[in-house]
């Protein structure tokens, strides 16, 4: 990537001048008690600044170009001592040449008005150099380290900031992906039962197709969000158990206690829906006299809690071919959205299997 020696950057300049109306006011706390020289002060000013900013510009073009952010803390004070020695002495002499060339025969003839000191030509350049140098090494180290200083505070703020954005990816990747899982699972069972039905009744066929079509309505609206209300996942578990019931007829026995005062909160998408297929395809289809199905929802003031209930058969039953992802699609689906703040529970006992999805309470803004 090209440096441009005097950045376009708007808060560069902004810092470096407030850092120059620092020494400026230094500058002048110095000038005060030696009002006899300050004129030649002022002078010296007019080129010293410049200077200045062109031997910081120079430094941050090497820091740039030559990566010393990179430099351990050690080899980076070192690099810096040795360019503010360097940089300070070169400005020192320049400043000397220039400040006596221009006063060269007020020095000479010792006109300096109220001066108390007459120092030979030598003597007095060989001093402002030295003084020169000293202050402007100090002032050039000081430019340094609020620099680096800066720069470090702004790298870290950028770094922490494309570690969220690229965590945010990989949790909205990871979501999109359990999404995408779960969709082709239910669509395969769903497919299996309407082939069932249409065989044993093209009417109930045809009502199962257009529940289907309304459920793949909603799951294709609902993959692209991470959360839908909670009576938009009751209306389309109703879809489902028609579908179902199309095929179990007596068989199940299924009720939805959830009330509608539950209905505006926020749920991730499919979710009981696909606990209700689980407990039919891995319960109730497994019992021949059939069996109880229960979809229930309970709050408090933090959190809303779901329950599906389903019975169990008595007997070992015949196990149904599955890719065993839906119950950990959902606890993971859990996890990323809502983190610790959220519970999965699963339990059961020899007559039913229960699980419990634990989640905060919201509303769509």
């Amino acid at each position: 990537m090209k440096v441009l020696f005097f950045p376009h950057d708007q808060k560069f300049w902004l810092d470096h001048g407030l850092f120059m109306l620092f020494l400026a006011a230094t500058q002048m706390v110095i000038i005060v008690p030696m009002q006899d020289i300050a004129r030649f002060i002022f002078f010296c000013d007019m080129f010293w600044f410049p200077l200045f900013t062109i031997a910081v510009l120079l430094f941050r073009n090497l820091y740039k170009t030559l990566n010393w952010k990179d430099l351990s803390s050690k080899q980076f004070v070192e690099y810096s001592i040795v360019y503010s020695l360097s940089s300070g002495l070169t400005i020192a002499v320049m400043m000397s040449a220039i400040f006596s060339s221009f006063f060269y025969q007020e020095l000479t003839s010792d006109i300096i008005p109220h001066s108390t000191n007459k120092l030979s030509l030598a003597k007095l350049v060989m001093g402002s150099i030295a003084g020169n140098w000293i202050q402007t090494t100090v002032f050039i180290s000081a430019w340094i380290f609020l620099y680096n200083s800066i720069t470090s505070t702004k790298r870290i703020r950028e770094t922490e900031l494309l570690y969220a954005r690229s965590q945010h990816n990989l949790k909205e990747a990871t979501l999109n992906s359990l999404s995408n899982q779960l969709n082709p699972h239910f669509l395969f069972n769903a497919l299996n039962n309407i082939r069932f039905m249409v065989h044993e009744n093209q009417q109930h066929a045809d009502a199962m197709i257009v529940s289907l079509s309304d459920i793949l309505r909603y799951s294709l609206e609902s993959s692209s969000k991470e959360k839908v209300l909670v009576g938009e996942e009751v209306a389309i578990i109703e879809n489902y158990i028609d579908i179902i019931k199309s095929q179990l007829e007596e068989r199940l026995s299924f009720k939805i206690l959830i009330p509608l005062e539950h209905y505006r909160f926020l749920i991730p998408p499919m979710s009981l829906q696909l606990l209700v297929e689980n407990s039919i395809k891995h319960g109730i289809e497994n019992i021949q006299e059939g069996g109880k199905l229960t979809v229930e929802s309970a709050a408090d003031d933090n959190y809303i809690y779901f329950t599906v209930i389903n019975d169990l058969p008595n007997h070992n039953p015949i196990k149904q071919p599955t890719t065993g992802i839906g119950l950990k699609n959902i606890a993971r689906r859990l996890e990323l959205l809502y983190g610790s703040d959220s519970d999965f529970i699963i339990s059961k006992t020899h007559a039913e299997f229960t699980v419990t999805l634990k989640i905060p309470k919201e509303i769509p803004q």
